[in-house]
């Protein structure tokens, strides 16, 4: 299915002034230029909930920006169109999308959105490699999709592991008159990934592990559970909205302000605006860069042009989004319009500079150890700071 809107019904719910943006007017053309070639490049993402939506728009948002300012710097040759296609959470429907996405040849090249599972990358990405659609996944769900052999994929953001590395060493060098580990999650696919790769990598005790949704009365159920095992660190693996108000739930039973901490999902407005109070302090780690504090010319006129076209900043996964169709941008610069001259160039495009930071690849298309980052963040006033602890915002 095709994404409904730009951004989507749910974001627009959340804000107006995103869905009421007009876009950038290209500047005077010149009747002597040869036509423009139209081509396109497709968003896979997952809409099945609103939630999932909203998620999804900051990296769509982000690629699209790419794309237009390209459009409008001049010297470009192509018009690129970034179309979203709905995988409804499900990797049947995601591979009916790679096959329209196979059989229309204008389609040069994909992005795979942050919260794809792997089974729906992995279904997609059976139909797009063998037709050599070059594919770049914003996901970090699917560590072992870089082993299938494929040859036109790349993963532009640390996979799942390093972020469950990263967590697992906030929770190691939490202090806390209590012991062990809360490990708790949403029973979703990206839940279970991020909470095994936590277990797998931590020291501390794991005294409890619970699944719960976010229609459980999590203030009854979670809590006491949490009192019960007494331990020092709450991890949450699952969504904003259920982690939000677990957090509600914890603080509401015992105003004792446990540790909290959460993978990327939870990363996002809708978790400081549910939790409120309650989620002071929280810890989110995620392998995105936030720009807000950035002095690079680049990265404030990527702010400024991200706020004027939708009306809020960039959020979880709009640089690396930004970049990812920057790679694009770049393998169609000498003239390209097909499908394998973008694989030939993003081929030989071994190192990138974006504004997230460097990306080195791997020959299984993966990032280089020393480019695969992961950051914590930690809500201070109802806003995600960077946490600048250098034993914490590196995996290991």
């Amino acid at each position: 299915m095709l994404r409904p809107t730009v951004l989507g019904a749910a974001f627009c719910a959340l804000a107006t002034a995103a869905c009421t943006a007009v876009a950038p007017t290209p500047g005077p053309s010149s009747t002597s230029r040869r036509p423009v070639v139209q081509l396109k490049v497709a968003f896979l993402e997952d809409l099945s909930s609103d939630e999932a939506a909203t998620r999804s728009a900051p990296a769509f948002q982000g690629a699209k920006l790419a794309f237009d300012t390209a459009a409008l710097g001049g010297g470009f040759p192509v018009s690129v169109e970034l179309i979203g296609l709905d995988t409804g959470g499900d990797a049947a429907t995601a591979a009916a999308a790679a096959r329209e996405i196979v059989e229309d040849p204008s389609f040069v090249g994909t992005i795979a959105a942050p919260s794809l599972t792997e089974r729906e990358q992995a279904a997609a990405g059976n139909v797009l490699d063998p037709a050599g659609v070059p594919t770049l996944t914003l996901s970090p769900l699917g560590p072992n999709l870089s082993k299938r052999g494929w040859t036109a994929w790349r993963r532009t953001v640390a996979e799942v592991t390093l972020e469950g590395r990263a967590i697992a060493a906030f929770v190691d060098s939490v202090p806390s008159p209590r012991q062990g580990a809360c490990v708790l999650g949403d029973g979703s696919p990206g839940s279970r990934a991020l909470l095994g790769a936590v277990v797998a990598s931590i020291s501390t005790a794991v005294v409890l592990r619970w699944h719960t949704t976010a229609a459980e009365p999590a203030s009854v159920r979670v809590a006491g559970a949490v009192s019960n095992a007494r331990c020092g660190v709450v991890v949450w693996g699952g969504s904003s909205t259920a982690g939000a108000l677990v957090r509600l739930g914890l603080y509401e039973a015992d105003r004792r302000r446990i540790a909290f901490v959460g993978g990327d999902a939870i990363k996002d407005p809708a978790y400081l605006s549910v939790s409120g109070r309650a989620g002071l302090g929280t810890v989110a780690a995620c392998p995105c860069t936030d720009l807000s504090t950035s002095t690079d010319l680049a990265s404030q006129r990527f702010i400024q042009d991200y706020q004027a076209d939708y009306g809020l900043p960039p959020a979880a996964f709009s640089a690396e989004a930004w970049d990812a169709a920057g790679m694009i941008v770049r393998a169609l610069r000498p003239g390209g319009t097909s499908r394998a001259e973008v694989l030939a160039a993003l081929s030989e495009m071994d190192r990138y500079r974006g504004l997230a930071g460097t990306y080195v690849f791997q020959p299984d298309g993966e990032l280089a150890r020393g480019s695969a980052r992961v950051h914590l963040y930690r809500d201070e006033g109802g806003r995600w700071i960077p946490l600048r602890s250098p034993a914490a915002t590196h995996a290991g």
